[in-house]
């Protein structure tokens, strides 16, 4: 994520309901539209932009907002790539638990992964700093 801290604010309004919002002066060079974290919320709002137009939105997000959208963000990518994983790989299994014990095995598989994903970021990190 790129640091934008120093950037001057620019005003811009938000292009679904036109409420002002901020944007860093430096994110104009590559944000070509600019929503508010109100209409962000509503997911028929970003259907309206193609996926070329979704790359270079720009959200104003509310610093106390950001740490659950990042983590609502990553949760959705890690299950849109790995569940079909899981699923076929261990598809006759699941099929054959309750709902209770499916739901448990959901359950620390989210868990693992999450906390395998984190500990892989913490590599990386430290790998970038040497």
């Amino acid at each position: 994520m790129k640091d934008f801290g120093n950037s001057k604010i620019i005003k811009v309004k938000c292009c679904i309901c036109g409420k002002d919002i901020e944007c860093p002066e430096e994110m104009m060079k590559t944000s070509k539209k600019h929503i508010c974290y109100l209409c962000f919320q509503n997911p028929k709002n970003f259907k309206k932009f193609s996926d070329d137009e979704r790359k270079n939105v720009h959200v104003d997000i509310p610093v106390d907002n950001l740490m659950d959208t990042i983590a609502d963000s990553f949760t959705s990518m890690m299950v849109d790539e790995l569940f079909p994983k899981v699923w076929s790989e261990k598809k006759e299994y699941l099929r054959e638990l309750s709902k209770k014990n499916l739901s448990k095995e959901m359950f620390g598989a989210g868990v693992y992964m999450g906390i395998q994903s984190f500990i892989d970021y913490m590599k990386e990190m430290e790998n970038n700093n040497k």
